[in-house]
C-alpha cells in the first residue's frame, strides 16, 4: 500500500531478527521477532516490530498478526505490526539496551495515523523485501 504523507522518514535502523522464542528440545524456535526504529520529518521516533512463526507442517516461518482482546473477551486481529513512539531511542545503540529501557517507560500515547502509514509504507516498501525475501 502505498500512501501519500508529509512526513518523511529522517532514518532507520533495522534490527532483522532481534528475539526469538526459546526453542523446545530440538525444535526450532516457535517465532522469530523483527524491529526497526525510525526518524521522521517531524522528530518524532517510531519502532515498528513484526514478527513470524514456524510452520510445523510446511517447515518454513511465515509473517503472522498479533491478536488482542476486546471488551466482550473476543480475539481481535491487531494486524501485522505493531508501532510505538520511541523517543528515547538512540540511533544505532545495541537492541538489547533500547528494549530493556521499553519497560521502564510509561506512556499510552499512540502514533497518528499518517505516523503508523508513514514507516508501515516504508518498512513494506523499502526494509522488507531487501532483508526479509
Amino acid at each position: 500500500m502505498v500512501v501519500s504523507t508529509k512526513l518523511k522518514v529522517v532514518r532507520h535502523h533495522n534490527y532483522p531478527k532481534a528475539m526469538e522464542a526459546e526453542p523446545e528440545g530440538n525444535k526450532k524456535p516457535s517465532q522469530l521477532f523483527y524491529f526497526c526504529l525510525f526518524e521522521l520529518s517531524n522528530g518524532r521516533k517510531l519502532s515498528i516490530q513484526t514478527y513470524k512463526t514456524y510452520d510445523d507442517k510446511k517447515r518454513i516461518y511465515k509473517w503472522d498478526i498479533f491478536l488482542g482482546t476486546n471488551k466482550k473477551g473476543e480475539d481481535i486481529d491487531l494486524g501485522e505490526y505493531t508501532v510505538s513512539y520511541a523517543d528515547e531511542y538512540n540511533f544505532g545503540e545495541d537492541f538489547s539496551d533500547w528494549f530493556e529501557r521499553t519497560f521502564t517507560i510509561n506512556t499510552t500515547e499512540e502514533a497518528t495515523d499518517e505516523e503508523y502509514y508513514c514507516v508501515i509504507d516504508y518498512y513494506e516498501n523499502k526494509i522488507k523485501p531487501t532483508h526479509y525475501r
